[in-house]
This record gives structure tokens, sequence and C-alpha cells, in this order.
């Protein structure tokens, strides 16, 4: 008796909405469909992102801040929409909504998985997200202000290390809660590369 072991293989796992390798075409809709959506979650809510979102950013990393010794009173400014953390103003760029942008791009148009999958993996990465984003702006504030660093090179190199950083975190998140993921960027290495045929000869 045999056993099958891509069956075996799948037990115990979520279905994945699987029906085969999706066509170049479905590869190319999936592509243009998350660019879309990337671009629509990043520009259409403006307002929210840039001053709602901010306010509990701020929030926390206030109490974290004073917490650590390092005066930072949480501030308001409604009339400006402003929102700031001691002399530091949490702005959209603050808030983490570009790496939340690129994972509702990568995640909601998949030819794969099923949408519960998804609304999961979407709801996860971005708790991680938020939670990372407030410890980084704690962590840049406090650098500065303990004067380890001046604010351009605690800022934006530190930024963008800890930013690769936590997408790749996020990646592996999304992999492990998503099946078909990872398949589908395998797919498109698969026709931009295709496998060359064993049995050629010359």
């Amino acid at each position: 008796m045999t056993t099958n072991k891509e069956t075996t293989r799948s037990e115990g796992r979520e279905e994945v909405e699987d029906t085969g390798r999706p066509s170049p075409m479905d590869l190319i809709i999936y592509i243009v469909i998350a660019i879309l959506v990337t671009v629509i979650v990043y520009f259409l809510p403006d307002i929210f992102f840039s001053f709602y979102l901010a306010i509990p950013t701020a929030y926390i990393s206030s109490v974290m801040l004073n917490g650590l010794g390092v005066p930072a009173p949480f501030v308001v400014d409604w009339a400006q929409a402003g929102v700031f953390v001691g002399n530091y103003q949490i702005i959209k760029d603050c808030t983490g909504v570009q790496v939340i942008a690129v994972f509702a791009g990568l995640i909601f148009p998949l030819p794969r998985g099923t949408w519960r999958r998804k609304g999961l993996s979407m709801a996860v990465v971005s708790v991680i997200l938020f939670v990372a984003n407030i410890l980084r702006v704690v962590y840049e504030i406090w650098l500065v202000e303990m004067g380890i660093l001046p604010w351009e090179l605690a800022h934006y190199p530190m930024s963008f290390v800890l930013g690769v950083a936590g997408v790749f975190v996020l990646c592996l998140v999304a992999i492990w809660l998503l099946p078909g993921f990872i398949e589908t960027f395998e797919d498109m290495l698969y026709y931009l590369f295709p496998p060359k045929d064993k049995g050629a000869t010359g």
C-alpha cells in the first residue's frame, strides 16, 4: 500500500483554495491588483492614518518613554491635526502605513488561500507592525534624548535597518499563517526562469 505524500503533507491545514498552478495571466492580474490595493490603502484613508492612527502610536510611545525616564508628553493639536511625543511630531509615515499598504496588496489578491486566512494574516501582520512601529519610535527618540545618536542617524538609517528586518519577519508570519503566500511567488519564478528539460541534450 502506498501513501500519497501530498495528502499527508496537507493534513491538519486549512483549505488553500488551490486549483493548481496559476497561469501567467493570473499572476499578471495579481500583480496589477496588488499595486492598486497598495495605492488605495496608502492614499485614500489619509486622514485616518495620518491623524487617528497616530494618536495611539504617540500616546503609547509617550507612556513608554516616560517610564524609561525620558520626559515626552503626549500632545494633540486638534486645530492643526498634529500629534506629538514631546518635541517629535508623529506624521503619517511614522505610523507604518506604507508596510500595511504593501502587505494588504500582497495578501488580499492572492490567487491561493481562503478569505478567512487572508483576513487573519492581515490582522496579525497589522498588530505586529503596530507594536513594532511603536518600539521603533520609542527607541529612536530614546537614542536622541539620551545623547547616544543625533536625530539624523537615529531616524533615517535606523528606520531603514529596522524596516528591512521587520518586513522580513512579517513575511515569515504571512508564510506561516497563509498557505499559498510563498507558493505564488514561487510560481512567478517558475514562469520567469522555467526549469530546463532534463531530457534535453546538446
